[in-house]
């Protein structure tokens, strides 16, 4: 990995730097003075392996309070810092026993004086087994308690160089426990580097087993042989617990990052307020109030909880806190509540929430579609609506006067169709409606029921009164019955026709069924003198299916 992309933390520099300051040493002859300089640099950098756990502790104590506060956002950042932890864990539990196992080849036993106050009180570690194989165990057990301190062969460069490269010869060595040691190393870093995908350049990994370097006689070297070849056992031990730390630096860099990029694309605010989206804030008595408060800026993988007018309630899939009550009381009314959010530090802060709606008495409202009135014997079109109450849900019915009503198949739900019977003056409605699953009285409707008015006829395309000649009239001449000039109800086409004809000529009569004027009538007409009148009297069956009389008079003017 890059230096660029990737430069070594301060903490990597001082270990490198410490490292390669006791591994020039072994160019001299190894001192006391040496051998005591590996026991500090080795127990100073146990000390720091300890206190970075610590620090991993701490985050991925932090990734569980962020995965309990927003499991469905934190979950996946969650299970790749867990493969990390599994993995480097895997790897610093090889690194142990590999040192472990070294200082097995070392001592026999640890003669420890654990306490400075009093140098006499000395614990001693048996380390091997009854097979004089090394009990790994007691070895992590006394390096727990006496570090490097109580190790004595720490100058011993002859025992390493064995254990660690194996019996090849050469530059190139294929076995022993750096070989090993390397190759896992080269996994692990690999397998990271698969869970983090592209992120993975982000992060300085550290454990450059794969980089060739130049030895004290300037010839390329590689990792193993560089700190492990003719390397008295102090300085290998200390390469061992520096690549300890490197594990556990590169197991906190990747956690972190992880830990990080949980809110990586999130918006910050400043602000945060509640909002209330109620369905509507005008309600019929009886209905529901309900509405939806949302917290503005709001992460939907959270979810947070809600106080209103002594209801609690938790948020639902969509991040809203969804409240409602039946409405008893007219007028205006008022909400109020607190919200409870949960912060990414995991505190819970409140907001106020407060709204308001107007409670009505019902009203049904009903209109005419055509005209101002009813008349009777016909369909007259009216539309019914109750304002907050769904159309749907109503069912108008007669209570008073005779009428029938239905709904209108040409029209939506509001519209219907009312009949009233002849001969009637007054019709009531009544407009039930269902509210909250019980059925109530919406309201009441009062119209006035009037007659058709008369009918006007037309003959020859001639309203009465007019001035004709004796040519306007044809064997065929069709009589043709008519609404009243300002009757502006919309009748159903063919709703009036003419059933007979009575035609009046010098005093003549002449009729004839039907709406169409004959032979006989048309001679009559054709006899009359100028300034003559004709008298036409139609009986017109109405769209009520009563007939009624029309009547026309024409004056020949030539």
């Amino acid at each position: 990995m890059g230096a660029t992309n990737c430069p070594e933390t301060p903490r990597q520099k001082m270990i490198t730097m410490m490292y390669l300051v006791y591994t020039a040493m072994l160019a001299l002859n190894v001192s006391a003075e040496v051998v005591n300089g590996f026991k500090t640099v080795g127990n100073a950098m146990t000390k720091s392996n300890e206190n970075i756990a610590v620090k991993l502790d701490d985050t991925y104590a932090n990734f569980d309070k962020a995965l309990t506060n927003s499991r469905e956002k934190v979950q996946d950042k969650y299970d790749k810092a867990q493969e990390v932890k599994r993995l480097s864990v895997e790897l610093g539990n090889y690194i142990d026993s590999v040192e472990y196992t070294f200082v097995g080849l070392l001592a026999n036993k640890a003669e420890i004086y654990a306490n400075p106050e009093n140098p006499k009180e000395k614990r001693v570690i048996e380390l091997k087994n009854a097979d004089q194989t090394t009990n790994l165990d007691s070895v992590k057990e006394a390096m727990r308690i006496g570090g490097f301190s109580w190790i004595q062969s720490l100058d011993n460069n002859h025992k390493g160089t064995r254990f660690f490269l194996g019996d090849a010869e050469g530059d190139n060595p294929t076995s022993g426990a750096a070989v090993e040691l390397k190759q896992k190393i080269i996994e692990y870093k690999h397998r990271i580097k698969e869970i983090l995908g592209e992120d993975s350049i982000h992060v300085s990994l550290g454990l450059d087993v794969e980089r060739i370097e130049l030895n004290s006689e300037k010839k390329p070297t590689s990792w193993e042989m560089l700190n492990f070849n003719n390397t008295v056992a102090g300085a290998a031990l200390v390469t061992l617990t520096r690549m300890k730390a490197e594990t556990m630096n590169a197991e906190f860099d990747v956690v972190n990052m992880l830990y990080k990029q949980i809110s990586a694309g999130d918006f910050k605010f400043d602000q945060v307020s509640m909002i209330s989206r109620p369905k509507s804030t005008y309600i019929i008595q009886g209905g529901t109030y309900e509405t939806d408060i949302n917290v503005a800026a709001y992460d939907s993988h959270q979810q947070f909880s809600a106080t209103i007018n002594g209801q609690t309630r938790s948020s639902n899939d969509s991040g809203s806190v969804h409240y409602s009550v039946v409405c008893n009381n007219l007028g205006p009314q008022t909400i109020t509540g607190v919200a409870y959010v949960t912060n990414p530090d995991g505190g819970v802060k409140e907001y106020p929430i407060k709204d308001s709606y107007f409670v009505a008495k019902p009203l049904a409202v009903v209109s005419l579609d055509n005209m101002q009135v009813l008349y009777a014997g016909i369909a007259n079109p009216v539309t019914i609506s109750v304002p907050g109450v769904d159309s749907r849900s109503l069912k108008p019915s007669i209570i008073e006067g005779k009428a029938t009503i239905a709904p209108n198949p040409q029209g939506g739900a509001e519209s219907y169709i009312i009949t009233p019977t002849a001969g009637s003056r007054k019709i009531k409605l009544n407009i039930d409606g269902t509210i909250n699953g019980k059925t109530t009285s919406l309201g009441t409707y009062e119209a006035k029921v009037k007659e058709i008015p008369e009918p006007t006829i037309n003959v020859g395309g001639y309203e009465n009164g007019a001035r004709v000649s004796r040519s306007d009239f044809s064997d065929g001449t069709r009589v043709i019955a008519m609404k009243q000039k300002g009757f502006e109800f919309t009748l159903p086409k063919n709703s009036m026709r003419v059933t007979h004809l009575s035609v009046s000529v010098n005093g003549k009569t002449e009729e004839k069924t039907g709406d169409v004027m004959d032979a006989q009538i048309v001679s009559a007409i054709k006899k009359a003198n100028r300034g003559d009148k004709i008298f036409i009297t139609a009986t017109v069956m109405m769209p009520d299916g009563k007939p009624k009389e029309a009547y026309a008079v024409y004056t020949i003017k030539k």
